[in-house]
């Protein structure tokens, strides 16, 4: 699918995955524009540390481009590919010719609305996007796109991934995990529950009927 959006609980490696995906791209394809936006730049250089990780494993046999500029936001290969990671921004991406879109944690973006105004132009005459998330209550850009993507009103793959789509983790685990955790934490956290996650969400001991 050309764009994909995706629902998912904590720590189920997706962003690594996504990491992967960019490397794969960029080094058996030229002249590739994969742009990275996360929520702040600690986040956009996490992102790039797992691009490098998974350059570094490869299999010696496989025949790579050079890499001609290395830093922390962005890779840049001798056939002409760039990955890049920025921290949000109203006019993120905005003049790019974008090859890939990622945008990680959507829902916590600021101003998404905005961005996704700006940028998308940038990826309509071919470009691919991949949008992932934990939610973050009913509202907002990313919940817009996901719940028109699951209705069929824009051209989205929804992909939901709650907890227990980890194949080493059941029910004693998931237990344990949210043990201290309040229901809105869960919800946002493992449950890929939209209501729930909001921050104005009251549970049935915070509401009392006289």
């Amino acid at each position: 699918h050309r764009f994909n959006i995706i629902l998912k609980s904590r720590q189920l490696g997706i962003s690594t995955l996504t990491a992967a995906y960019a490397v794969w791209l960029a080094i058996f394809y030229k002249d590739k524009n994969v742009l990275v936006i996360a929520t702040k730049l600690s986040v956009a250089m996490n992102f790039i540390k797992k691009v490098k990780v998974a350059l570094k494993n490869l299999p010696n046999w496989l025949v790579l481009p050079e890499v001609t500029s290395n830093n922390k936001q962005s890779v840049e290969f001798s056939n002409g590919s760039t990955i890049k990671a920025i921290p949000t921004s109203d006019d993120a991406g905005r003049s790019e010719a974008l090859s890939l879109l990622i945008v990680d944690e959507a829902a916590f973006v600021r101003n998404f609305d905005t961005i996704w105004t700006g940028i998308y132009p940038t990826i309509s005459t071919g470009g691919r996007v991949i949008i992932l998330s934990t939610p973050n209550g009913a509202g907002g850009q990313y919940y817009k796109l996901y719940t028109g993507a699951e209705a069929g009103l824009n051209e989205f793959n929804p992909i939901r991934l709650p907890w227990d789509v980890h194949p080493e983790r059941g029910e004693d685990w998931f237990k344990k995990t949210t043990n201290n955790m309040s229901k809105r934490q869960i919800a946002q956290e493992y449950l890929c529950d939209f209501a729930t996650s909001g921050e104005t969400f009251l549970d049935s001991n915070t509401i009392k009927i006289g």
